[in-house]
């Protein structure tokens, strides 16, 4: 199923369309301002505005949550997001970043200046998981904590985990995985790798970078 799996790529980010029943849903709506390169690719793609049945945010960054409103109002599909990040778009841009180092520091100074319109999302997620069939999609949410506190991947067993910004392809070599930037907790994201790699995904899709081979997710991430 994975290679029906559309993304929408830029230079930051990728979102994905998740193909089910009569539409798809929507993971991610990339930076803002790039909403137009979103509804472009749609049309490339053949995929008319009412084929999109939900917007589902991965987590609460403003990479992720950008364009959401306006796709929103161009689709007519509601939005999703885990409770624990709902403060983002209600805020308007990134929540609290954890940084590691000198870089992530500096980076997060300049991310925490980029702001939105503040939305309210529709549909607020809330426990560790759940399906999509009103969606037409035989995806699940799965709570994945470690990024961010609300963090959610999209799995369908045997098959693909969209994992958001739990893991990233390193910035030189895309197909090598990575610890993302910001890290709110590293045992957290290490036990959400190891839940996710329970369910025997045959490839991860991040937000960032990728595709990314599991059992080299479970090196880089579970190693003793």
């Amino acid at each position: 199923m994975y290679r029906y799996i559309r993304p929408i790529r830029t230079m930051i980010g990728t979102a994905y369309l998740i193909p089910g029943d009569g539409g798809y849903v929507l993971m991610d709506t990339l930076s803002p301002g790039v909403g137009w390169l979103a509804l472009q690719s749609l049309k490339r793609m053949g995929i008319t505005l009412d084929q999109i049945k939900l917007i589902l945010l991965s987590h609460g960054h403003i990479d992720h949550i950008g364009n959401a409103d306006l796709l929103r109002r161009k689709t007519g599909a509601p939005i999703a997001i885990h409770e624990n990040d709902v403060e983002a778009p209600r805020r308007g841009c990134n929540m609290k970043l954890y940084p590691r180092n000198t870089f992530e520091t500096l980076f997060g100074f300049f991310t925490s200046r980029i702001h939105i319109r503040p939305f309210e999302p529709d549909i607020l997620l809330s426990g560790d998981e759940g399906n999509l069939d009103a969606y037409g999609s035989d995806a699940r949410w799965v709570r994945t904590p470690g990024h961010t506190e609300g963090s959610v991947s999209l799995v369908v067993p045997g098959v693909v985990a969209m994992v958001g910004d739990l893991v990233i392809g390193r910035f030189s070599l895309t197909k090598t995985p990575a610890y993302p930037l910001w890290v709110r907790n590293g045992q957290q994201l290490k036990d959400s790798v190891s839940r996710l790699l329970g369910y025997h995904p045959r490839v991860f899709l991040s937000g960032h970078g990728g595709p990314l081979d599991p059992e080299a997710v479970r090196r880089v991430f579970l190693k003793r």
